[in-house]
């Protein structure tokens, strides 16, 4: 549960409580201060149970969608998507359940499945997330397009939403990816240096996940070859695939490595 949805239950309840206190003081005839001393106590006790209650039920959810990323990174695809479906199943929060569908699509994205990823995502209510949750949205569903080749699609995602997708690049945890879309942009736009900017930054930043610098070499190579460097670009592409898990990628420098075969 998010900050916000936390904070509206806690005043909701303690409007309940007020009212059910003052019910109480006229069938008793309490006095106020008694009445008064009663519910700001009632109310600090429910304040010190459901605070750590959801605090922990949110470290508990985070903890099992870390354990299904580092499944997802090694391969267990299908265990990742099987996982998250059961974590979306038994949740009945609607900001929640915004969150673990991006993390579900991307299952199926790294699968090579982009129109099925973007079928979950297009489902999301974006009023239902906060700005956070909407970047990740619509930079999500961008890369399906540019992953997919609906590049005119991508394009007018970028297009909406390029001050919102913009931030995604200030977060750590976040660049890697955004720049990847963001290069994915440049070079549809035949902005090529800029594009290559982007690749070289996730290339060269050491905390950067395999499979982050694996997508970035894949289209590194495909973009070198257009630029007639044929031999380095086929040794970067053997060699993602010899190491990545993903079968999105797999496929990818598989089908580049044969295009240049014909």
């Amino acid at each position: 549960m998010n900050l916000k949805n936390t904070i509206a239950r806690i005043f909701f309840f303690g409007i309940l409580l007020g009212i059910l206190m003052f019910i109480i003081g006229k069938i008793f005839h309490l006095s106020k201060n008694t009445l008064f001393t009663t519910l700001f106590i009632s109310y600090i006790v429910f304040i010190m149970i459901v605070i750590p209650y959801q605090i922990r039920k949110r470290n508990l959810l985070n903890h099992k969608m870390e354990l299904l990323l580092q499944q997802m990174y090694k391969g267990n695809i299908q265990q990742y998507i099987t996982g998250m479906t059961q974590l979306l199943e038994n949740t009945d929060n609607d900001y929640l359940k915004s969150i673990l569908t991006i993390n579900l699509s991307t299952g199926y994205t790294v699968k090579g499945e982009f129109k099925k990823s973007n079928h979950y995502l297009e489902q999301i209510d974006v009023h239902a997330i906060n700005k956070m949750g909407q970047m990740l949205l619509y930079h999500n569903i961008a890369l399906n397009y540019f992953w997919s080749g609906e590049i005119k699609k991508a394009c007018v995602i970028m297009e909406l939403h390029q001050n919102l997708l913009q931030k995604g690049l200030q977060y750590p945890y976040l660049k890697n990816s955004f720049s990847e879309t963001f290069a994915l942009w440049y070079f549809a736009q035949n902005k090529r240096q800029q594009a290559f900017t982007y690749l070289e930054n996730v290339i060269n930043d050491k905390n950067a996940k395999p499979l982050q610098k694996q997508a970035v070499e894949v289209i590194w190579a495909r973009e070198k070859i257009a630029d007639g460097e044929i031999i380095s670009s086929q040794q970067i592409l053997q060699s993602v695939l010899s190491e990545t898990n993903m079968p999105y990628l797999k496929k990818e420098a598989q089908n580049i490595l044969n295009s240049l075969k014909q």
